[in-house]
């Protein structure tokens, strides 16, 4: 990443990319931009009235809070046009609640709102948009009048009206899916994936699995099966494939 001034030059956006587990590189959120990935996820629990970042619970405590890893780096940035560089898209930032999501849900949205430049609400695109998955608070987000959280949704919120600002993206396991083998998908499994990214596509939304292999040729089957989101450990890889496909 080259920094100008006090604005950092990004490189163009992999419109598809998702760190997952971001927290786990050697330089959270970093890695990620500088792979152009437009979404990130960190996992969280709330320990001390803080938000401490972690995949279980000894990890957060141990470690960082999601406004040191996250959401102060993000809220320092220059914006260009708005957005976190030239030519990119609003950024998902997926929260994944680990646990208390009625806990959380006040400590998160006020540490947004206190962010407001770069964070998005359910009508001011901005920057970046925070996304909770995991232990989702689902009525307290579907109720909230300002809508400073959205909500990662389930195959069984879709068919609810749940307007898209309100709900961008809707994930499910590849377990569903029902097959690991290899990407060379038996017929009823193929459809059974298609099935779920047509209705996302329907309402508008997002889609993405978890638990996918992380590995080009299952890079591949997501494009073909026209997933929104690719899943990856590997950021820079993604980008990499990215560039030469």
């Amino acid at each position: 990443m080259i920094l100008l001034g006090q604005v950092a030059l990004l490189p163009s956006p992999v419109v598809r990319g998702h760190s997952h587990n971001d927290y786990w590189r050697k330089r959270p959120l970093a890695e990620a931009l500088e792979a152009g990935m437009c979404s990130i996820e960190a996992d969280v629990f709330l320990i001390d009235g803080k938000l401490k970042v972690g995949h279980d619970l000894a990890e957060a405590t141990a470690g960082k809070t999601l406004e040191e890893l996250y959401l102060d780096p993000l809220a320092r940035r220059e914006l260009v046009d708005g957005k976190l560089a030239k030519g990119w898209p609003e950024v998902i930032l997926l929260v994944d609640v680990k646990a208390e999501g009625e806990k959380v849900f006040p400590v998160l949205e006020k540490l947004v709102k206190e962010r407001s430049r770069v964070f998005s609400t359910d009508k001011d695109v901005r920057a970046v948009r925070v996304v909770v998955s995991g232990d989702r608070p689902v009525e307290l987000i579907l109720g909230s009048q300002e809508g400073w959280l959205a909500l990662d949704g389930r195959r069984s919120d879709l068919g609810k009206k749940i307007p898209v600002r309100r709900m961008p993206m809707v994930s499910e396991s590849w377990s569903y899916v029902g097959w690991n083998k290899n990407v060379d998908l038996p017929e009823e499994n193929l459809i059974r994936a298609l099935n779920f990214t047509k209705y996302v596509f329907a309402e508008g939304k997002k889609s993405r699995f978890w638990g996918v292999p992380d590995r080009p040729d299952y890079w591949s089957l997501m494009k073909r099966l026209a997933v929104d989101w690719v899943n990856t450990d590997r950021p820079g890889e993604l980008r990499e494939w990215e560039l030469q496909g």
